[in-house]
């Protein structure tokens, strides 16, 4: 008995700090993808992307701390759109913060110092993902096209990205 509870004892001895390294490591791996420019291969909805780097590396990125509304709802399509033309035929930087629960790169998107994720809430295009602590810049840009009723905010009660989803399951 003592013999499984020994052999039990050393695999997690070993096991754990494997795991360990391999997340240090996966979350090394996205800082080194700060550096070089990118180009757009695919924009899947307003704040998903897929991009490849000068060296054929692709990478799929969800844009932190920003909903943009699901593409088959109200704004969807043009908030889609928007990125699309903003990414086009541009090369970008891209500052990571991790990875989500689905393995994608969670980052802010840079062309010529302009953040694509802050302009896409000031256009009215998506909301502010509150909640953890989002940038105090992107809150502004929120409050500024809600006052101002730009793009979603000109409906009278727009529905958040996740409460539309829980209402419209996938097919």
């Amino acid at each position: 008995m003592s013999s499984k509870v020994f052999k039990l004892f050393w695999t997690l001895a070993l096991l754990i700090p494997m795991l360990a390294i391999g997340e240090c490591r996966r979350q090394q791996d996205t800082r080194s993808l700060n550096d070089g420019t990118w180009t757009i291969r695919k924009v899947h909805d307003g704040d998903t992307v897929t991009v490849v780097d000068e060296n054929g590396h692709a990478e799929k990125i969800r844009l932190a701390d920003i909903d943009a509304p699901e593409y088959r709802q109200p704004y969807g399509k043009i908030a889609r759109d928007a990125l699309a033309r903003k990414l086009d035929q541009v090369p970008f930087q891209v500052k990571s913060r991790g990875r989500d629960q689905y393995d994608r790169l969670l980052a802010t998107l840079w062309v010529d110092g302009r953040s694509i994720n802050q302009e896409l809430v000031a256009e009215g295009l998506a909301w502010v993902f509150d909640r953890y602590s989002p940038p105090e810049d992107l809150l502004t840009a929120q409050e500024q096209a809600k006052k101002a009723q730009i793009g979603l905010w000109e409906a009278s009660n727009p529905i958040r990205p996740a409460t539309w989803r829980a209402t419209h399951p996938r097919q």
